[in-house]
């Protein structure tokens, strides 16, 4: 599977226990934890290897999944090991409450040293807690777009190293940048920012201003979600002003919000029920918690015709169903929109998807 974001080997792992079990799925995910000089040339050697040497996790959500499916899997060493390290070694957290009475965890809980990793993990979610914002990364015309899950450590620090030096050399003013077009992009749920720069970061090469919106609601270690939309939609709007000021002005460049899986509400919440001033939405396989509530919602434009590009895989259920419900919400509307439905594909983004967004935002752009 090419380009393993977090999210992908998650969703994949899910497919498989569910098909095949927790033993299948945890295999799987051993796939990307192992350091690449353990990895062997032939296909026997490869699987020997493997299974010799010991899972590591550099992300908070693929050391989960390891931990969670080694303790469903009758792993209960190999568990511990992994959640040692994630926490202690990596300095990761985890619900207390979850680590305490998720059903997968319970042959852990009476190994040494679970309850005082349990312990630590409620303190730093305590904190976490306590120091919650949201966040806003910024990428300019041409700006670095971050790559796949899994990246080497030298990758990222040069990549940084590169986006910083570019940054420097390329300041401009308020003015110039307010005169570009803006594409403001929420995450999924567990994710953050920098799952989102792969995918939406590409409009920057093509002259847009990408803020790479994320959450202040943490669930664990780099991993944010949007329960409350209200409180998604408020962020959306600081984000707005932060980079347009509180009262842009009347036929200045467009703003868009592109959404994946579960932003997708808090984009039409804010549009909608913030009346946030969004020339166009582009959702990506949109999660929708009651998909029927947002077909009367759409009353609420009072006038206002943004546009919507909808972008959902043939095989991703959920996705279909919200997709419908928000076209027949916009054909009631009078509203313009696109719908792509993408042949094989579940709940992802398309392996094409830089220029369906390309498309999606200069045909969002004419229609202003």
């Amino acid at each position: 599977m090419e380009n393993m974001t977090a999210t992908r080997l998650l969703n994949e792992a899910l497919r498989i226990r569910e098909e095949q079990g927790a033993e299948a799925a945890y295999r799987f995910v051993r796939q990307y934890s192992i350091p690449d000089e353990t990895k062997g040339s032939g296909p026997e050697g490869s699987l020997a290897e493997k299974e010799a040497a010991a899972p590591a996790a550099g992300d908070a959500r693929q050391a989960n999944l390891l931990y969670a499916l080694a303790a469903a899997s009758g792993r209960e060493s190999e568990a511990m090991a992994v959640l040692r390290e994630a926490v202690l070694e990596q300095g990761f957290w985890y619900p207390a409450d979850y680590l305490l009475e998720d059903e997968d965890l319970e042959p852990l809980r009476g190994m040494d040293g679970f309850a005082e990793l349990a312990d630590l993990c409620a303190k730093r979610e305590e904190a976490a807690l306590a120091n919650a914002a949201p966040g806003l990364a910024v990428l300019g015309t041409g700006g670095s777009v971050g790559g796949a899950f899994g990246r080497p450590a030298d990758e990222v620090e040069a990549a940084k190293a590169e986006s910083a030096a570019a940054k420097a050399g390329t300041e401009e003013s308020a003015a110039e940048a307010a005169a570009r077009p803006l594409l403001l992009a929420l995450h999924g749920d567990q994710e953050n920012e920098r799952d989102s720069a792969p995918f939406w970061g590409t409009a920057s090469r093509a002259g847009w201003t990408v803020g790479l919106v994320r959450s202040s609601q943490t669930r664990f270690s780099d991993a944010y979600g949007w329960d409350d939309i209200d409180l998604g939609a408020a962020e959306l709007r600081e984000h707005l002003e932060t980079l347009r000021g509180s009262a842009p002005e009347p036929g200045g460049a467009p703003v868009a919000l592109g959404a994946y899986s579960a932003g997708a509400e808090v984009a039409l919440n804010a549009l909608l029920h913030d009346e946030l001033p969004a020339d166009g939405l582009v959702l990506v396989s949109p999660w929708l918690d009651e998909p029927g509530e947002w077909v009367e919602a759409m009353d609420r434009l009072e006038g206002r015709t943004p546009r919507f590009a909808l972008i959902a895989g043939a095989e991703d259920a959920e996705g279909r169903e919200a997709m419908e419900s928000l076209v027949e919400a916009m054909q009631e509307a009078g509203l313009e929109f696109r719908l792509e439905l993408v042949p094989g594909m579940g709940h992802d983004y398309p392996a094409d998807f830089a220029a369906r967004l390309d498309a999606a935002l200069a045909w969002i752009a004419e229609g202003r």
